[in-house]
């Protein structure tokens, strides 16, 4: 493989004026742009200067009258898809110019490698909050580069993932699965397959900027283990979800060091969504709804 094809894909529902930057910044990319790129609408109409403008830019638009969810968007563009490769995003994600060659050189240079995740990296701050839980996302990331040298479910975010595509397609995706990133992680395990997260592919994304966002992401991230442990039952998911003790301290450390005041805030912030979800647990359910804050244009 010396050149791979790449087709990129996007499940939207809300369709908000962020996801015209976030295609134009992926056929920005250089020295690789996307040899197709699928927008699929999940149920719900885009506003047509917002269509024109994707239409514009060279994307493929697939409008699905019924919803279907996210991983029903997914698997559609995963079904479509006859390149090489094949990357999955968010409409609310902007591309380094060099990230989409950079996650196709992963497959280029270990022809045994099945699935890769970008690295996610927060849009500077608008906000006081943004700055507080874009700790998290620091944590994250600490956390997944010293625990199994990468190979583990913190490096795969679903905000951008990269497949071989033959591989892929074996996948079976129930449509109902929430945590639909960590689900495509564990698959692709179970698949034979083999994951590493492409460091120097940066992409970048939005805090929430309100606790409401906040803590609805929180929640689902809590129900992830309980609710894949009822599909990958052969194996032990609790384990899994594990982050040993020194990897923590060691994260947590280093975030303390780099933003002491934002990571001191965080801990109430971290609390109070773990208080929350105790006093009110969030039931799975598979249409979720639409974080705003993150896709302002």
């Amino acid at each position: 493989m010396n050149r791979p094809t790449v087709t990129v894909g996007i499940p939207t529902y809300y369709g908000a004026p962020s996801i015209l930057k976030t295609v134009a910044s992926i056929f920005a990319s250089t020295p690789l742009p996307p040899d197709r790129l699928i927008v699929s609408v999940d149920g719900n109409p885009l506003q047509p200067e917002i269509q024109a403008g994707l239409e514009t830019l060279g994307a493929e638009v697939i409008f699905n009258a019924e919803r279907g969810g996210q991983v029903a968007r997914i698997k559609q563009i995963l079904a479509l898809a006859t390149t090489d490769l094949v990357v999955t995003t968010q409409d609310d994600v902007l591309f380094a110019p060099d990230a989409l060659a950079t996650l196709a050189n992963e497959f280029v240079d270990d022809p045994g490698l099945t699935m890769t995740g970008a690295n996610v990296q927060p849009v500077q701050a608008v906000t006081r909050f943004e700055k507080i839980v874009e700790v998290g996302v620091h944590l994250t990331r600490r956390a997944g580069e010293h625990w199994r040298d990468g190979d583990n479910y913190l490096l795969a975010s679903g905000r951008c993932l990269a497949f071989r595509t033959n591989h892929v397609r074996q996948f079976e995706i129930p449509e109902e699965v929430v945590n639909s990133d960590a689900y495509l992680f564990f698959e692709n395990r179970r698949r034979g397959g083999s994951f590493r997260s492409a460091a120097e592919a940066i992409v970048y994304n939005r805090s929430p900027q309100t606790m409401a966002e906040h803590e609805k992401q929180s929640k689902r991230f809590q129900n992830s283990v309980a609710e894949l442990a009822r599909y990958f039952p052969e194996a032990d998911l609790h384990a899994d979800y594990a982050v040993p003790a020194g990897v923590k301290v060691r994260a947590a450390l280093g975030e303390l060091w780099a933003h002491p005041t934002a990571m001191l805030t965080y801990l109430g912030v971290f609390g109070y969504t773990r208080l929350m979800q105790l006093l009110r647990p969030a039931r799975e359910k598979r249409f979720w709804k639409t974080d705003l804050s993150t896709k302002r244009a």
